[in-house]
Formats: structure tokens, C-alpha cells, sequence
């Protein structure tokens, strides 16, 4: 790794630590650009669970699947791109402000929201919009949570988070051990 992205790394991890409720880091402007330099129409696969269903847990059951989307998409890239180097700094972002969670409430939570995981594939702008959402909405959340699910409409979970619950019980690692380097139309309901 180069020592720019090293320092990036190493930044974004101290800036993002900490409770929610503080600012995130200035690198929030960075999805501009990425916004800018992938084409508008390509489409980013991603698993979330709408506002309206996540309620006050939005943020906190968001987290992981947008890291695991922004994983896949850098790996889309050379080791010497730009839009990887940025990608990573996301990556860090958000796995930062999930080990502001206790990782046993944190993995207890996503598997009870289970069947309202959706996969949708996102043009590029609306992907990018949202990561800025998750972000902002995390910079302005309280650190504890308390989540209760509706009931469940669809009886199949997302595939994605069934394979990523059913990897984390094979290998015995939870979510925090996940390490970095491993690498439609939604409207208002993202």
C-alpha cells in the first residue's frame, strides 16, 4: 500500500471513532467526485433496509451492507485508482462507526430486521446520494439504539445478508473482525 493511502486509512479511522453525533470527517466530499468519475448509468448492487421500516435503526442496520457494497465496488478498480483510493475511505468510515455499536447487539439487530433487507442495484448518483445520507444521518444519531421490527412481509431474506450471517457462523469471526482490505428505482425509501 502507498504511504498517501496509508495516512487516508489511518485519518479516517481517528476522525470517525468516537460516539455518533459528531462530524464524520471532510472526506464526505469526496462522494462527488466518485459521483462524477463513474459513468451515471452504471448500476451498484446494494442490500438496505428502507426509512420507513428501519425507523430509528435506520443507520445502525445500514452499515455493514453498504461497507460489503463499497468493498465490491473498489475491488472494480486498480491498486492505483483514485476512486478505489476513495472508496477505501468510505470502507473505513463506515466500519468505524460500526464499532461505535456493541458488536453482539449490532449483529443481534440485523438478523431480527433479516427478511426486510432488500437488494436493489443503484445508479451510481442515487448509491452515492445515499452513502451521503447514511453518513449524515450518523453524524446526527445518539449513540444507543433499541430497534423492534415490524412483522415480516417477505418470508425470504436478502441473499447478501444470509450469506454474510451464514460466513460469519462458518468462520466464527463477527462483524468487527470483518477486515477492510476484503474486499431500480428506490426513490424516497433508501
Amino acid at each position: 500500500m502507498s504511504p498517501c493511502l496509508l495516512l487516508s486509512l489511518f485519518t479516517s479511522l481517528n476522525l470517525c471513532s468516537g460516539k455518533f453525533g459528531t462530524p464524520i470527517t471532510d472526506d464526505v466530499s469526496k462522494l462527488s467526485l466518485l459521483k462524477q468519475n463513474i459513468p451515471s448509468d452504471y448500476e451498484i448492487p446494494v442490500s438496505y433496509i428502507p426509512k420507513e421500516v428501519a425507523g430509528t435503526c435506520w443507520v445502525v442496520l445500514n452499515i455493514y451492507p453498504l461497507e460489503q457494497s463499497l468493498r465490491k465496488l473498489a475491488n472494480m478498480f486498480g491498486a492505483i485508482s483514485s476512486n478505489k483510493e476513495n472508496i477505501i475511505v468510505f470502507i473505513a468510515m463506515l466500519k468505524s462507526l460500526r464499532f461505535t455499536y456493541e458488536h453482539e447487539e449490532l449483529e443481534t439487530a440485523m438478523q431480527v430486521f433479516q427478511c426486510h433487507y432488500q437488494e436493489r442495484s443503484l445508479m451510481s448518483g442515487l448509491y452515492f446520494d445515499y452513502i451521503k445520507d447514511v453518513l449524515h444521518a450518523a453524524a446526527q444519531e445518539t449513540s444507543g439504539f433499541s430497534c423492534k421490527p415490524p412483522p415480516c412481509l417477505n418470508p425470504t431474506p436478502a441473499r447478501s445478508i444470509r450469506r454474510a450471517c451464514s460466513r460469519h457462523k462458518r468462520t466464527g469471526r463477527r462483524l468487527e473482525e470483518m477486515p477492510v482490505s476484503n474486499t431500480t428505482d428506490v426513490g424516497r425509501s433508501l
